[in-house]
């Protein structure tokens, strides 16, 4: 091979290498985070004024396709004139062992927003005291003060709102819906 062909490979080379090299950048936004798969809602609620009144409630569908899901536990009976402390827990019950979804969404705490809607009637205010990570902090719900008044009776609605754009902390009618379940409550 003579000179000439070595340097006309070399050019050929570098000029393929510079193409290849020279294209135009793309940023590749990440696709948001799926939906939750949530077959059980509990509640726990601790009485401030009285750490040993502690009530509890779930509700569990471990099969969604039939529209059965067990409400025999979904029933919390809260003293009148009280607050409480509540946490809410959110399981995927259709893997062994159950996976704890709550880690999930509180690791993804910008994505997501829990609403608590009381019937009307029901003498229940609830007030969410955890926040996610965005600036400023937004509400996120797992953790939430219940006040009770005078007694009464009715539903409390408890949903999971998946929010992966446009969450502002306080609108539920934002993104799609994770759970949406309800409780009866008594304030006794």
């Amino acid at each position: 091979m003579n000179n000439r062909s070595i340097i006309y490979l070399g050019a050929i080379a570098l000029l393929t290498t510079w193409t290849a090299c020279n294209k135009d950048e793309q940023t590749v936004a990440p696709p948001d985070p799926e939906n939750e798969i949530i077959t059980t809602v509990k509640l726990t609620a601790v009485n401030t004024a009285n750490s040993a009144d502690v009530v509890t409630a779930q509700w569990k569908d471990l099969t969604p396709t039939d529209g059965n899901p067990d409400t025999s536990l979904a029933h919390l009976v809260l003293s009148k004139d009280a607050v409480y402390n509540v946490t809410v827990s959110f399981l995927d019950e259709t893997k062994t062992p159950a996976d704890d979804v709550s880690t999930e969404i509180n690791e993804r705490s910008n994505y997501h927003l829990i609403c608590y809607e009381p019937a009307s009637g029901l003498n229940l205010t609830v007030q969410r005291t955890d926040y996610d990570n965005n600036t400023p902090k937004l509400e996120l719900g797992l953790h939430s003060d219940f006040t009770t008044g005078a007694a009464s009776a009715g539903n409390l609605q408890v949903s999971l709102h998946h929010q992966p754009s446009g969450k502002n902390g306080t609108d539920c009618s934002i993104g799609s819906t994770d759970a949406e379940v309800n409780f009866s409550v008594d304030v006794q």
